[in-house]
């Protein structure tokens, strides 16, 4: 029995590992970013001085290590294994019998579903950890002294785990009353201990507010709500019941009856797992999480490659477009893809810290180094307590850029305390109080021309565009700044601006050359002076292929077909055609 126990587990841990791996492993990496754990005497007495800070210490200490792919699934499945391993025990005292996997599996169900949220912190999971061994250790104690084992134990599980105390006392409580307890009446007393201890708690501010003291909502984002988070809460206490009334059903007699018996069993949990998968494992997501940690690691090779359009999004779009901007091909490969707008340079600002950090890395890429500085800032202070290890790096190198050094140094030092971003951190030492060494990296030191010329800019613009066009002219080495500068112009199908920043800029030092769907935007701003293509830097070979598109526009007009169908096979990657035929919001 021991062994067919820790064959089951076993199997399990590893069925899970290759779920998170295979399907969720960029999961783990993005829930990384969202805390960040420090080895300081500092840190540990701020998260253990708060209810459920025991548990959200180790939740943090172990999801620094998800930054790394592959430690993020074993440690999700080895917590999760975890809670299947105590739920069995424990079920084991109530029904007395062994062969409910499904029963004592729904614990484990909800958590696993939970797990797939990159909104739920894993502190709730370890919590419920927490919870399941302490009430196996509940039951395992003598009736006599199980009552001051119970009440002794509320306020310390308050402390270590949280709000999950009530779902203990409760637990507990149903024990009792399922196990026919001598003690079933007056342990009552153990929902009012907890109560009272949550009370006391949120007065004395270990825990923010009652909601948090008091529902598992502590372990999801404040901002935000989901009834998933209550699912976990269910299943204990249901598990509980149909443990105590199949206790009283007579058990399979024979192998072949046990075996076929558990085999439906776990055949319910796998479709149930994978319902909950589909259902709410957010899969529309994984491409966005996979760019996402290409992007946080600087990886734009495989932003390109991995980018498929059977996917589409804004934000994936946005993600791909900045990756063709640090490779200084976006104005060259723009049209390429389904451009849709400026949204797809740019998206929307919708409050959240996702789109902070994108917003951030937008900027940064752009050279407009005062907005990359307060979306970071924005991201950092929006994510967990203890920070966002991510917009802090970011934040060091924009606060070098600006010659705020003593607060780069500030941020230093915390990046410092960390495992993973310590090297990073020290590395970034040389530049604290040394303007030679910035204006010598390469990065850093266009960064910071474009810092200074922004700061001569006479009027405070809050859209990238007006910004850039003041920009560009004064830092002629900001690439990627006149790439997007133009991109937003030719997707927003501004020509008239267009044609005024070219009139201006080109053939100056920061405007060289011409792409292609530059050229052919040119053709637009006067679409009846071939003599004007060519003073503007149309080629030869833009030119002649305009007067085609012309004439077979006007061909297809006369024969009646759909000019947008017609024309897309052969000239759908032009920004003619675009111009034309994109009809999406500007």
């Amino acid at each position: 029995m021991k062994y067919k126990s820790l064959i089951s587990g076993f199997l399990l841990f590893l069925l899970q590992v290759t779920v998170f791996y295979y399907t969720f492993c960029y999961l783990f990496p993005f829930k990384e970013q969202l805390q960040m754990f420090q080895f300081t005497n500092q840190y540990a007495a701020t998260t253990l001085g708060q209810a459920g800070g025991v548990a959200l210490y180790i939740s943090e200490f172990l999801s620094q290590f998800y930054v790394v792919i592959g430690i993020g699934p074993v440690i999700a499945a080895l917590t999760l294994t975890g809670i299947a391993f105590f739920s069995f025990l424990f079920l084991k005292k109530i029904s007395l019998r062994d062969d409910l996997p499904f029963v004592g599996l729904l614990p484990w169900l909800s958590l696993f579903i939970m797990q797939l949220d990159y909104d739920y912190q894993e502190q709730g999971t370890i919590a419920y950890l927490f919870l399941l061994f302490f009430l196996w250790l509940y039951t395992n104690l003598k009736p006599k002294i199980r009552l001051i084992y119970g009440i002794c134990l509320i306020p310390v599980l308050y402390w270590v785990g949280g709000p999950v105390v009530h779902l203990f006392a409760l637990s507990a409580l149903l024990f009792e009353f399922l196990t026919n307890g001598n003690k079933k009446y007056t342990s009552l007393v153990y929902p009012l201990v907890a109560i009272l201890s949550a009370v006391i708690g949120a007065y004395l501010g270990f825990s923010r507010n009652l909601k948090f003291a008091f529902l598992p909502d502590a372990y999801y984002d404040p901002m935000l709500h989901t009834s998933r988070i209550y699912y976990s809460w269910y299943a204990l206490p249901v598990m509980m019941v149909l443990g105590a009334y199949l206790r009283k059903w007579k058990e399979p007699t024979s192998l072949k009856k046990k075996c076929i018996w558990i085999g439906i069993q776990w055949v319910v949990i796998g479709f149930v797992a994978y319902e909950g998968i589909m259902r709410w494992g957010r899969l529309d997501t994984i491409d966005h999480l996979e760019q996402d940690y290409y992007i946080r690691n600087g990886e734009w090779d495989k932003v390109i490659t991995s980018f498929n359009q059977t996917t589409l999004s804004k934000r994936r779009m946005c993600g791909l477009n900045l990756a063709l901007a640090h490779k200084g091909i976006l104005s060259e490969r723009l049209l390429d893809y389904p451009q849709r707008g400026i949204e797809t340079l740019m998206l929307r600002w919708d409050q959240s810290v996702f789109t902070a950090e994108l917003h951030s890395d937008l900027y940064y890429c752009m050279g407009i180094i005062s907005t990359a500085q307060k979306f970071a800032f924005e991201a950092f202070v929006s994510s967990h307590p203890s920070g966002n290890p991510r917009m802090l790096k970011r934040l060091v190198e924009t606060n070098l850029i600006t010659g705020a050094y003593p607060v780069a140094e500030k941020y230093i030092r915390l990046l410092e305390n960390t495992w993973y971003y310590k090297d990073w951190a020290t590395d970034h030492r040389r530049f604290l109080y040394n303007d030679q060494a910035i204006k010598d990296d390469k990065e850093l030191g266009v960064k910071r021309r474009c810092w200074k010329s922004e700061t001569l800019i006479p009027e405070i613009y809050t859209d990238p565009v007006s910004t850039l066009i003041h920009l560009v002219p004064a830092c002629p080495d900001n690439k990627a700044g006149l790439q997007y500068l133009t991109s937003f112009l030719l997707l927003n199908k501004d020509i008239e601006t267009y044609k005024t920043l070219q009139d201006s800029l080109y053939r100056s030092s920061a405007w060289h050359d011409m792409t292609e769907c530059q050229q052919e935007a040119i053709v637009i701003c006067s679409p009846n002076d071939p003599h004007f293509w060519l003073e503007h830097g149309v080629s030869i070979k833009v030119r002649n292929r305009a007067i085609a598109f012309m004439q077979k526009v006007q061909d297809v007009s006369r024969s009646g077909q759909n000019p947008a169908v017609a024309l897309a096979s052969e000239y759908g990657k032009t920004y003619w055609y675009y111009y034309m035929f994109n009809t999406i919001n500007k």
